[in-house]
C-alpha cells in the first residue's frame, strides 16, 4: 500500500493540482491528533503552490487552526459539503445547507427520541447544542477519543433547541448520535426515518452510532466538483483522500480517489488505490509517492 500509478496518455504520473482530504480517520490520527508527516506534507503543498482543502463533516471552526490557516489552505468543505468556505475570509461560496425550516421540522418528528439521542445544529461555522444534548455526549458509550472531540467541539447555547436553530444565520447540517447503549438501534431506525420522511433531504455517516443530515444536494462530492468547476481545474487533476460513507461522493468525483487502509469496505471497493491507515500517516505516504 501507499504505491501511486496515476498517469497520463502518455503514461507519465498526473501531477496533482488540488488535494482534498476528509479529517477523522484519514487526515487525522486516530486519537484525532495531527500527525507530523501529514502536517509537513501541506507545508510541501503549500510550497509547490499545490491547493489543499479539508473536506469533513465537521463544522469549520472544529477543523483543527493548524490545518484551516495554513498556507496552503484557501477553501474549505465543511459539514459533509453543505457550505464551500472561503478559508481567509470565512465567506461561503456556496450554499447546499439545510435551513432552520426543515431543521425545525426534524426536530419536531424525532421530539420523542431526545432523551435518548443528542441533537446539534451546525451553524455559521460551529455546533450549537444544549444542555440535554451536551449532557447525553458523556453518557452514550463512544470512545474516549469521539467523547472528548465532541464535548471540546461543541458550544453549549442555554435555549430550547427550536429557538438555537431561529437564532442562527445559516443552519448547515444537523447531526443525531445515539451511542451504543441499549436501544441504540431502535433509535437509530426512528431517526433514519424521520429523516426520509422529507425527500429533500439524506443522511450520511462517518461512524454507526450517528447521523449527519444535509440537503439531498449536499456531498463532499458536489463540492468537490463545484470547486474544481470554479478554480478551473480539471478533475483528473485532483486526488482524495477518506474512509467512512461519506467520503464515497468524494472518492468518486475526484481524478484519484484514495482510501486510507483502516477504510469501511465500500470505500475500499470504490477507491482508485488504497493507502496506508490513517495511523501511519497514508495521506503523506500516498503522495510522497505521487509528487516524487
Amino acid at each position: 500500500m501507499g504505491s501511486s500509478s496515476r498517469t497520463d496518455a502518455q503514461g507519465a504520473p498526473v501531477r496533482p493540482r488540488i488535494v482534498f482530504s476528509d479529517m477523522d480517520d484519514t487526515f487525522l490520527a486516530p486519537d484525532k491528533s495531527l500527525l507530523p508527516r501529514n502536517m509537513a506534507m501541506l507545508d510541501r503543498l503549500a510550497e509547490e503552490g499545490i491547493e489543499f482543502v479539508p473536506c469533513t463533516g465537521r463544522a469549520w471552526h472544529a477543523i483543527p487552526p493548524e490545518v484551516r490557516r495554513h498556507p496552503a489552505t484557501h477553501y474549505g468543505v465543511p459539514s459533509d459539503g453543505s457550505v464551500v468556505i472561503d478559508a481567509a475570509s470565512e465567506k461561503v461560496l456556496l450554499d447546499q445547507s439545510l435551513g432552520a425550516r426543515r431543521a425545525l421540522a426534524l426536530l419536531s418528528r424525532v421530539g420523542g427520541l431526545l432523551d435518548r439521542m443528542t441533537f446539534e445544529v451546525f451553524a455559521d461555522g460551529r455546533v450549537l447544542t444544549n444542555g440535554a444534548s451536551w449532557e447525553l455526549i458523556g453518557q452514550l458509550g463512544l470512545s474516549a477519543a469521539q467523547t472528548a472531540y465532541m464535548q471540546a467541539s461543541r458550544t453549549l447555547v442555554d435555549k430550547p433547541l427550536e429557538q438555537v436553530i431561529l437564532d442562527a444565520r445559516t443552519v448547515e447540517r444537523v447531526g443525531m448520535c445515539w451511542g451504543v447503549g441499549a436501544g441504540a438501534r431502535e433509535v437509530a431506525c426512528a431517526a433514519r426515518l424521520a429523516v426520509e420522511e422529507d425527500p429533500t433531504l439524506r443522511h450520511t455517516g462517518s461512524y454507526g452510532s450517528a447521523i449527519e443530515v444535509v440537503d439531498a444536494r449536499a456531498s463532499k462530492g458536489s463540492a468537490l466538483a463545484w470547486l474544481c468547476d470554479r478554480l478551473g481545474i480539471a478533475r483528473e487533476q485532483s486526488v482524495a483522500f477518506g474512509d467512512s460513507p461519506n467520503d464515497l461522493e468524494m472518492i468518486r468525483a475526484a481524478g484519484d480517489g484514495v482510501a486510507v487502509g483502516n477504510a469501511c469496505e465500500a470505500l475500499l471497493a470504490e477507491a482508485d488505490h488504497v493507502t496506508a491507515t490513517n495511523a501511519e500517516s497514508g495521506f503523506a505516504t500516498y503522495l510522497e509517492a505521487l509528487l516524487g
